[in-house]
């Protein structure tokens, strides 16, 4: 779709459909803080967006943080990043096997890979669980 040309500096052209502008003020300061607020919980991207999907009744979803979680997300967090490591190391590791090493030498590094493997199991066990409680 290609833009149409604008003249104003607000974005209205001579060329523009009415209805594709909308201006709303609200006089009330109480109402502009609640709105504000709002906004801010909401997680929208813009003002735009909040605004459209409050009108247009779309789902709104409210995003709060609890002071008493942060231990646990902290906690959790490191387990994911630990597990994506472990991920990527064992990829490698198995390249690694694949492409240089000889069948002995493989077989040992299989042996400490299971161990490993061993631990990042324990570990999304923990993870789980935490999640539980």
């Amino acid at each position: 779709m290609k833009k149409k040309k604008q003249k104003k500096p607000d974005g209205r052209c001579a060329t523009c459909p009415r209805w594709d502008r909308w201006h709303i003020r609200i006089p009330n300061s109480e109402d502009q803080q609640k709105l504000i607020r709002l906004y801010r919980k909401s997680g929208a991207k813009t003002k735009s967006d909040f605004v459209r999907a409050r009108l247009l009744g779309e789902a709104f979803k409210v995003i709060t943080q609890d002071p008493a979680k942060e231990p646990y997300l902290e906690k959790l967090s490191e387990i994911v990043a630990m597990t994506h490591k472990i991920g990527v190391l064992y990829n490698e590791a198995v390249k690694a096997l694949n492409t240089y090493h000889s069948v002995a030498t493989a077989q040992r590094l299989l042996s400490k890979l299971e161990t490993y493997s061993q631990l990042l199991i324990r570990l999304q066990q923990h993870a789980l669980f935490l999640t539980k409680f």
